[in-house]
């Protein structure tokens, strides 16, 4: 039997101090909070739950295998990973507010003044240096600046030992991790001693996506380096390209960045990217952005994942520069930057809402359902409102009926009664689900434990977790069964939440 995806823990609900983005250097209080009602009730009684936050709240989970397909269905649930651990932040909870941002070169229509210059700086650079003599590149007014062409040729017009890209597989080098130390230690500052090699290849070179997709010969990754600068991906089954690539950046045969990629059915997907210090100057991240849009659509792929934008961080919110949309995960829809850039200033949580639903403010708001029948955008002419605070504000309609839901789901679930239901008071929502399951009962893009309830009348519930699989640690698995395994419905439950009913559609093994 053949998976789509291998979970090789149970799901994590991590919180620390320290986050990443922002490393906690923000004014929490000003900045920090996802909704106004949150910080003016801890400003107006100083709750203790409130204080413990905004930090870093983040769901996680180590996956062993997991097929590109089904990657980035999670991307559009809004994961990313590090490896082969999965994750998404608790935008609720969260100190910053994490989007999933996709683009394409259809969202640039007129390239910016600082997108021309990147590219005519480079272009200059590589030229200059290789003995020819050129123009400076200065935009001619009414000649539209092609960014395709002018990053196709970067590479056609110069000896490839002066300047070349290529693409290999994510496979560990001595050349590749003397990189990435030089740039964490310099443009991080991380400590010498805690870039080791083995958090390179877990970070960097391990993937969870199968050997099919990542071993190949040598004629394949000269076939893909030579094919896509031409087109014939484009123009052929973008959908037989298909893995984790890292993407070489040479100039006089020197390594000075790579572009750590997964190549999806639809989208390229930036994982991360690291360059070489000595060479800040040529403006290697905006190049790299510029020219793996480029390579999306050689590719024939339809969108280009960025990783998160973040409205209020500065190392992040560069992003909108490329134009693009953003994910609402309770919707599971896009909204185009521009209607959305109003909403998320400041770092604060949205939920759309077009002019085709209206709501009352009379009545609460509950939790929307999810739907993975497919990912929608916003109409680009739709009026939108936010109704963030109204779902999940202090007075929100999403905690009013958590307590009975779980009592409902406990007496069907009989595996699930271990809840105390005192644990969550109004004042207490941020805690972080102790004694039902790991995860928050209220959090945006979880299934509602409302619609779960109903899943669980309907039949839903039990048919998708039939499609569950638990490993033995001797090398074969059994099919899921509730009521023998009912110490593991917890998990079992847990997952159907975070992932959604689409990825329970097809069989998956759970380690727990």
């Amino acid at each position: 039997m053949s998976f789509d995806i291998i979970v090789t823990s149970s799901v994590s609900y991590i919180k620390s101090k320290d986050c990443g983005y922002c490393h906690s250097e923000k004014d929490p209080i000003e900045s920090g909070y996802s909704l106004d009602s949150y910080r003016n009730e801890y400003k107006r009684q100083q709750v203790e739950e409130l204080k413990e936050y905004p930090n870093n709240a983040t769901i996680g989970f180590t996956i062993f295998l997991c097929s590109p397909q089904c990657y980035e269905q999670l991307m559009n649930r809004g994961f990313r990973r590090s490896g082969s651990f999965l994750y998404r932040p608790d935008l609720l909870r969260n100190c910053c507010r994490l989007y999933t941002i996709r683009t394409n070169l259809g969202f640039i229509k007129h390239p910016s003044k600082g997108q021309r210059h990147t590219i005519n700086r480079f272009e200059k650079f590589i030229k200059d240096e290789d003995g020819k003599d050129i123009k400076k590149g200065k935009h001619v007014p009414g000649k539209p600046f092609n960014i395709k062409e002018h990053i196709l040729n970067l590479e056609k017009d110069v000896n490839p030992s002066r300047f070349r890209t290529e693409i290999c597989s994510t496979e560990f080098s001595k050349e590749k991790f003397a990189l990435y130390k030089k740039y964490q230690t310099r443009v991080h500052k991380d400590k010498p001693e805690k870039v080791s090699v083995n958090s390179f290849k877990r970070f960097l070179c391990q993937t969870p996506f199968a050997r099919q997709f990542s071993k190949h010969s040598e004629k394949y990754w000269s076939n893909l380096n030579t094919y896509w600068k031409s087109g014939t991906f484009e123009r052929s089954r973008p959908d037989d390209i298909l893995g984790p690539i890292h993407e070489c950046y040479y100039l006089d045969d020197k390594l000075i960045a790579i572009g750590v990629l997964d190549i999806l059915p639809h989208s390229l997907s930036s994982v991360y990217f690291i360059w070489d210090p000595d060479y800040a100057h040529l403006g290697l991240g905006n190049l790299s952005a510029l020219h793996e849009l480029v390579l999306t659509k050689m590719l024939g792929k339809e969108y280009y994942y960025m990783g998160y934008y973040i409205n209020d961080c500065p190392k992040m919110n560069y992003k909108a520069k490329f134009g693009g949309e953003i994910l609402d995960i309770c919707n599971r829809k896009y909204v185009s930057l521009d209607q959305a850039a109003s909403f998320v200033e400041q770092g604060r949580l949205a939920v759309f809402q077009d002019s085709d639903n209206k709501y009352s403010v009379n009545v609460p708001l509950n939790e929307l359902e999810i739907d993975d029948s497919v990912i929608g955008q916003f109409d680009p002419d739709a009026v939108l409102t936010n109704v963030a605070e109204e779902i999940y504000g202090t007075n929100g309609g999403a905690f009013q009926k958590v307590a009975a839901t779980v009592s409902k789901i406990c007496l069907k679930l009989p595996a699930l009664q271990v809840l105390n239901l005192e644990a969550y008071r109004q004042a207490e929502y941020w805690e972080d689900g102790e004694g039902l399951l790991s995860l928050p009962m209220v959090s945006p893009g979880l299934i509602p434990l409302w619609q779960m309830n109903e899943w669980i009348d309907d039949g839903i519930f039990k048919r998708l977790i039939r499609n569950v699989y638990l490993y033995d640690g001797d090398q074969s698995f059994e099919r899921f069964d509730a009521d023998k395994d009912w110490q593991k419905l917890r998990e079992v439950f847990d997952l159907l939440r975070l992932l959604g009913p689409k990825v329970f559609e097809k069989p998956i093994l759970f380690t727990i």
